[in-house]
């Protein structure tokens, strides 16, 4: 049932480099789109007050600009160089603690940020616990497909070595989240391997492939790297090592082709399709399966990736992703347990 309710986004304003004129740029634009469309939208802004004040006030040229917002003084910084864990130790008010210490109070729907990965999930997993049936959590982005349409990847980085299990539990989340987000109804599964063949891959991929097919899930079956693109899988599931070093890849492409423009500096039919994968087009990504609904941004993102972030974030909330994903995945563990109760050590029980 979608929520009918304003929704509260935390936006963390000072994670991206070097500044928070992009993030608040990116805001102003996401609160007007809102307006536009009628939707009561209202953006929380963590970080230091003072310099969000004097931004707000260069941006628009008006002194009461901050009237607009509420503003979460946060007075640390968790910089993107850091070393995470030590980071959220020494920092408990930085803005993203501050902001993922909101959510799982109840005080806002959603936390946006563009600042350090690692520490945004590490205080996401801390702070808002991970969702009851989860073992580990999975950071998921939209990919295009040839012809129109989004698959989804999963995971990206949060859990580079997850077991067989995690990543049965990937595929479920997947599985909600394209079908929320994109309205995509029995989204098809594919595992991402070496091959298509059932007995292909390591030994991880080998029971993540059994695991699937005791599943409840519309699992099609192994898809290989030259599939990714094309119309095969709404949903690809990977582990966080190979899902980041692929990911990586992907948002090299326009840039590369950046370069082969006509003398009139057009982009030929075929570059200008490899742009859909500029990652300022799909604002951030999603983590899953930590008990809020937490986005993470590129740390390079432009006024138009913020203000995509933030219209995920609105989606999904009022779309009670996670109200949906709870369900699917006690569903999808409860089968597969019960096709074989004594199957141990596979990351079900985690």
């Amino acid at each position: 049932m979608a929520r009918e309710v304003p929704v509260r986004v935390a936006v963390d304003t000072a994670g991206r480099e070097p500044g928070c004129r992009t993030v608040l740029e990116g805001v102003i634009a996401a609160q007007e789109e809102a307006g536009a469309q009628g939707v009561i939208f209202h953006p929380v802004l963590y970080g230091s007050s003072d310099v969000i004040r004097e931004t707000l006030r260069e941006i628009t040229g008006s002194v009461k600009a901050e009237d607009d917002y509420i503003i979460r003084h946060s007075p640390e910084t968790i910089e993107m160089n850091e070393e995470a864990s030590e980071a959220l130790r020494s920092k408990p008010n930085s803005s993203i603690l501050c902001g993922i210490k909101d959510l799982a109070a109840g005080a806002i729907d959603a936390f946006v940020s563009l600042g350090n990965t690692g520490a945004v999930v590490g205080g996401s997993r801390a702070v808002l616990k991970q969702m009851r049936w989860i073992g580990k959590p999975a950071l998921a982005v939209p990919i295009p497909k040839k012809g129109g349409g989004w698959s989804v990847l999963l995971d990206i980085g949060a859990s580079p070595d997850p077991k067989p299990g995690h990543l049965l539990q990937f595929a479920a989340m997947g599985s909600v989240y394209i079908e929320r987000l994109h309205r995509v109804k029995n989204p098809r599964v594919g595992l991402l391997n070496i091959g298509s063949e059932s007995h292909k891959g390591d030994e991880r991929a080998r029971d993540t492939h059994k695991l699937l097919q005791r599943s409840p899930l519309n699992f099609i079956g192994n898809i290989e790297g030259s599939d990714i693109f094309h119309d095969k899988a709404d949903v690809i599931v990977t582990t966080g090592f190979v899902g980041n070093i692929l990911l990586k890849f992907i948002e090299s492409i326009p840039s590369f082709f950046e370069g082969m423009r006509s003398s009139d500096g057009s982009m030929s039919a075929g570059a200008e399709t490899l742009s859909q994968f500029d990652y300022r087009r799909y604002g951030g990504a999603c983590l899953l399966g930590v008990d809020g609904t937490v986005i993470i941004g590129h740390g390079k993102s432009s006024p138009e990736a913020v203000a995509g972030a933030l219209r995920l974030a609105r989606t999904l909330v009022s779309r009670d992703m996670l109200g949906v994903l709870r369900e699917q995945v006690f569903k999808t563990r409860r089968a597969v347990w019960l096709s074989n109760p004594f199957s141990r050590g596979d990351g079900l029980d985690d």
